[in-house]
């Protein structure tokens, strides 16, 4: 994917982020900011606007009012009347095809095989040539360990396995930013460890994350900046190691307590 990011490489820039369900106020103006390579962990109690704030990213959610920018473009920003107004939907579709999204549920297709799964955006999506993306499919499910996989169907794996898959399927549109909304709360303890070692390989290639989780000795250990959102607003931010081992606000020291 080409790179049209300047300003000093940030991914992902979020101002002054607003969104409502009905009366209640879910983002109450969120600012954030992602550079190249780096990985962002959004940690939080339930309820806290973290899952809504990432949708708002690629538009599985709309936002009210603030501005959103992917590498350098506006995707959505205030008229005149303080609403967000969204670009084309071309120009969205754009914009949105420089991320990718990995859910709680996999949303795999179940009729499909593995590399089935992994084929179909790029082959339908962004037409490109089958015989071209069968290689880089199989490279994907070799890289998350599950190539031995490609013709099962989803059902025949494990919850961690189509995680893997799910994750191997959302790098198969060569995304720049990879979004992931609490990729292990649906997996047992022991199938939660081999979604996070893919993630973390992926880290350490300096891929782009946005993570909201509640594992936080992943948080600790992987991400480069840590956020705690409580009540729709972000309470406290960091880097990892001021962040865990010297939290300021007495909402997070609390919140901390109880995780770990």
């Amino acid at each position: 994917m080409q790179n049209m990011i300047s300003n000093g490489d940030v991914m992902l820039r979020m101002s002054d982020i607003k969104k409502q369900f009905d009366n209640l106020e879910v983002l109450k103006g969120v600012n954030l900011e992602v550079r190249k390579g780096e990985v962002l962990a959004i940690i939080g109690p339930s309820g806290s606007g973290k899952s809504t704030l990432l949708r708002c990213i690629n538009r599985l959610e709309e936002i009210d009012s603030g501005t959103i920018e992917i590498e350098g473009e506006i995707l959505a920003q205030n008229d005149g009347s303080g609403n967000a107004a969204y670009v084309t939907d071309a120009k969205a579709r754009k914009i949105l095809a420089h991320t990718g999204m990995v859910f709680q549920q996999f949303n795999l297709f179940p009729h499909m095989t593995v590399l089935q799964n992994l084929l179909e955006a790029p082959i339908s999506v962004q037409k490109r040539q089958r015989e071209e993306v069968i290689p880089e499919a199989e490279a994907l499910l070799e890289k998350v360990g599950l190539i031995d996989k490609k013709d099962n169907y989803p059902a025949r794996l494990s919850g961690g396995q189509q995680q893997r898959v799910a994750i191997a399927r959302a790098l198969a549109m060569k995304p720049d930013i990879m979004l992931f909304d609490e990729p292990t709360s649906a997996l047992d303890p022991e199938l939660t460890g081999e979604v996070l070692k893919t993630m973390r390989e992926l880290a350490a290639e300096h891929t782009t994350m946005v993570v909201v989780t509640h594992e936080m000795t992943f948080a600790r250990e992987v991400a480069s900046h840590v956020i705690f959102m409580a009540d729709g607003v972000i309470v406290e931010e960091g880097a990892p190691e001021d962040f865990f081992g010297n939290p300021k606000n007495e909402r997070t020291k609390v919140f901390l307590r109880n995780m770990l």
